[in-house]
């Protein structure tokens, strides 16, 4: 078989397999809100330290199953602390970040410190845009971040690079940025779907206002749902129990 045909197919089952991972991970997160700021079962700290081992090894993981060609790793290492810092915070962005920045480095190659430097500021990023819309994060928020931190991931490369605007427009190059942006906007979408339809949706209207920790866009607890029975159940007790 033709050495270009064998290689797209490479590509193809490679894009593939990196999306519906993005999409298993984001599903995972999404039923079950390990990560999720409002989940009370879990310490602070201890979210904190999972998010950064789970979104760091993902960007690790971006680097080790890339390939390489025309001289650039096809890879998605930014999607950790992209998609780990825009829904989970700076710590979790940071920590990736710099996580997948030093096994960037052991890759050598001529972008190896211009991609690790990008993999920094791309967490770093994550971590300011999480910080200013204060856990309001959407889907279309997300793809339009991790598409402009890519572009700013070119840009770096093109600069730090020898011969760097050759390096950017490779299709390499191009396709490492698109498969981000795609592996961002299939976690985003599959954590939000599914949290909401496991966790948030499922609530009527009424009780939805009720409880300040309950909307549309946030998830829903087991021990939310225990406090607003339990609220519920006492205000019903005082209408009955009230002189008429």
């Amino acid at each position: 078989m033709d050495g270009n045909i064998l290689f797209w197919i490479d590509i193809i089952n490679f894009v593939i397999g990196c999306i519906l991972f993005c999409c298993v991970l984001g599903g995972f997160f999404g039923i079950t809100g390990i990560l999720d700021p409002d989940n009370e079962n879990i310490s602070g700290k201890k979210r904190t330290v999972l998010g950064i081992l789970i979104f760091g090894s993902l960007s690790v993981l971006g680097n080790l199953i890339g390939f390489a060609n025309d001289n650039v790793l096809i890879n998605f290492r930014d999607v950790g602390p992209i998609a780990g810092g825009l829904w989970f915070g700076p710590a979790v962005a940071l920590g990736a970040a710099v996580m997948g920045a030093t096994s960037r480095l052991f890759f050598g190659g001529a972008t190896m410190f211009s991609c690790a430097v990008a993999t920094i500021v791309a967490g770093a990023a994550s971590a300011v845009i999480y910080r200013m819309l204060k856990g309001n994060m959407t889907v279309r928020t997300s793809v339009i971040t991790a598409a402009i931190l890519g572009a700013v991931h070119l840009t770096l490369v093109s600069i730090m690079t020898p011969n760097g605007i050759a390096i950017i427009l490779t299709p390499s190059a191009i396709g490492s940025i698109v498969l981000v942006v795609f592996g961002v906007a299939t976690f985003s979408s599959s954590y939000k779907y599914f949290g909401a339809r496991f966790r948030g949706e499922h609530l009527g209207k009424d009780q939805k206002l009720s409880h300040p920790k309950v909307g549309r866009n946030k998830p829903v607890y087991s021990f939310q749902l225990r406090e607003l029975e339990k609220k519920n159940a006492e205000k019903q007790n005082k209408s009955v129990g009230s002189p008429r």
